[in-house]
């Protein structure tokens, strides 16, 4: 039997017997379909998470004081540093400069009360964090020049002390019992948004000047804010900022960058997209056994012709050739409307993620299919090429 007759013998089998020949395809494209769909799920949340972190700067690094093998801070940063983080040429690679001066201070607003965490920095500041007003604006150089009372705080603090008002900005509030006037109001981080405030009844920044003569005091700054040229400039921005400070005297500080946050989030991330490939590849391999027992099942009711063809002299080959012939066509088949399947499923959002597909997974599931056809048909038709045709007419007699 040449390879033309092997194919129309093939189809002939599969087309016997349509209903379980459409059972197995299905088989194969839901676990196709759910190695495409699910890893494109991982993809898709996977850009998501690192939108969002580069929504919050991707250029921006947060500068905190060094340890000393011990556990203490023998050196705090300082405006000085902050200055020199600025002006140095050890810098090239770092751009705006941001002082930080922060502490949790009550804020008072009519009956409405909360601890908020009050930031003193520069206009710079939200400029570094690419931070988004949504009410008002934010303080001006000559606000912190003058050290003016005013304050801008974010959603959640707003909302804590004006529940009821429409708009917040102009209304004075008493932070640690100093009055403020609210200027503006900033919109809610990506991060907020996907993770929460992680307990934090709000924040609120203000002139870095003002929040030390009233909050936290004319100590050693918390830390320092600074950007860097480009996002891929992050690390030698971190380097050049080491440098500049230990040559001051400062340790070695200690940076938090979206780098740092990617990384934390991206361990997570894989270990959410290794559980949904090995979801998605178990459901493949269901299927593929499935293709098995289907094929086992079609030697078993077709034992009377194998007896028949061998009697006849066909050859083992050929009747093994059938058989993993027409596994492959109705693995290929299922693979390639499982393809179909999770191309058109991927046009919705799943759970607020848009699945992204890229062409690597799809030929990896497309091949997957044709590798499940000759595998898992593989017994089956090795198992009817070895009958013994006499024994193969008596049984099937």
């Amino acid at each position: 039997m040449n390879i033309l007759e092997t194919v129309v013998v093939a189809s002939r089998g599969i087309a016997g017997n349509l209903t379980r020949s459409i059972l197995t395809v299905l088989m194969v494209v839901i676990g196709v379909g759910s190695v495409i769909t699910l890893v494109a799920v991982g993809n898709g949340t996977t850009k998501q998470v690192n939108d969002q972190i580069a929504s919050l700067g991707a250029s921006a690094v947060d500068a905190y004081p060094g340890f000393d093998p011990q556990g203490f801070m023998p050196a705090p940063l300082t405006q000085e540093d902050a200055d020199a983080l600025a002006k140095s040429p050890l810098g090239p690679d770092i751009t705006l400069v941001a002082p930080i001066s922060a502490a949790t201070a009550k804020v008072v607003a009519g009956d409405k009360s909360s601890s908020a965490y009050a930031t003193g920095t520069t206009p710079d500041y939200f400029t570094i964090k690419n931070s988004r007003v949504v009410e008002g604006r934010v303080f001006s150089p000559s606000d912190v020049f003058g050290g003016e009372a005013v304050a801008v705080i974010d959603g959640t603090l707003a909302k804590i002390l004006f529940p009821d008002q429409p708009s917040v900005v102009g209304k004075t509030i008493l932070v640690a019992g100093s009055p403020m006037k609210v200027i503006g109001v900033l919109a809610p981080t990506a991060v907020d948004k996907k993770f929460g405030t992680g307990g934090s009844e709000g924040n609120l920044f203000a002139p870095i000047d003002r929040v030390r003569a009233t909050i936290s005091g004319f100590g050693p700054l918390a830390g320092v804010v600074f950007s860097a040229k480009s996002p891929e400039t992050v690390d030698a921005a971190k380097q050049q900022a080491t440098a500049i400070l230990t040559a001051r005297g400062s340790t070695e500080p200690s940076f938090y960058s979206s780098d740092e946050l990617r990384e934390t989030l991206g361990g997570a991330q894989e270990s959410l997209n290794g559980m949904l490939a090995s979801v998605a590849g178990i459901s493949l391999l269901v299927g593929g056994i499935g293709v098995t027992n289907v094929m086992l099942l079609t030697v078993r009711e077709r034992t009377r012709e194998i007896g028949i063809r061998k009697a006849l002299g066909a050859q083992p080959g050929s009747i093994a050739g059938q058989f993993v012939l027409e596994a492959t066509v109705l693995s290929v088949v299922g693979g390639g409307l499982g393809v179909l399947l999770a191309l058109v499923v991927a046009l919705f959002p799943i759970n607020g993620v848009q699945p992204l597909i890229d062409g690597p997974t799809v030929l990896l599931a497309a091949g997957l299919s044709v590798i499940i056809g000759v595998f898992f048909g593989t017994y089956p038709a090795v198992r009817a090429a070895r009958m013994n045709p006499v024994e193969a007419l008596r049984v099937g007699t």
